[in-house]
């Protein structure tokens, strides 16, 4: 019998992607306008749907609070993680939006790190990769553990 449970790593990283990925979009939330939507339409004036809407503007300024809320979080959860090249792979990885491509990625890194990191492969990057998902994992409270 084990006093702690056993770590899924394959899933906790699954469940720390998941929260991660949602950054940008949340971030987007944030930094839109705040003006009423315009929708040209021709009709006698009578609303298409009968169900009540939400206000444009009342739901735009709900999803920015929950946008500063939430970007705070993972910002806080990052900026926690134990390594300096963790938090800037994360930041990298999921905050700035770059391409999807892990080269392009590791260029970015190696540009941000010392100069001992220059000649960092693709196996250096995939592991830091991994062991910086498992530490923001923590903070982002999606471990998952075996059964």
């Amino acid at each position: 019998m084990t006093l702690l449970p056993e770590l899924d790593k394959e899933q906790t990283k699954y469940n720390a992607r998941k929260i991660l990925s949602k950054y940008r979009k949340y971030k987007a939330y944030i930094n839109a306008p705040v003006n009423p939507k315009v929708t040209a339409s021709f009709g006698d004036g009578a609303p298409s749907a009968t169900a009540p809407v939400p206000e444009y503007v009342e739901q735009r300024m709900i999803n920015a609070e929950k946008g500063k809320v939430f970007c705070k979080w993972v910002d806080w959860a990052i900026d926690s993680c134990r390594k300096y090249h963790y938090r800037e792979l994360l930041k990298i990885v999921y905050c700035e939006g770059y391409e999807e491509d892990h080269g392009y990625y590791m260029d970015v890194l190696m540009q941000r790190l010392p100069n001992r990191y220059y000649n960092m492969s693709s196996t250096t990057y995939f592991n830091w990769h991994e062991a910086a998902l498992l530490d923001v994992a923590e903070r982002l409270e999606c471990q998952a553990f075996v059964k």
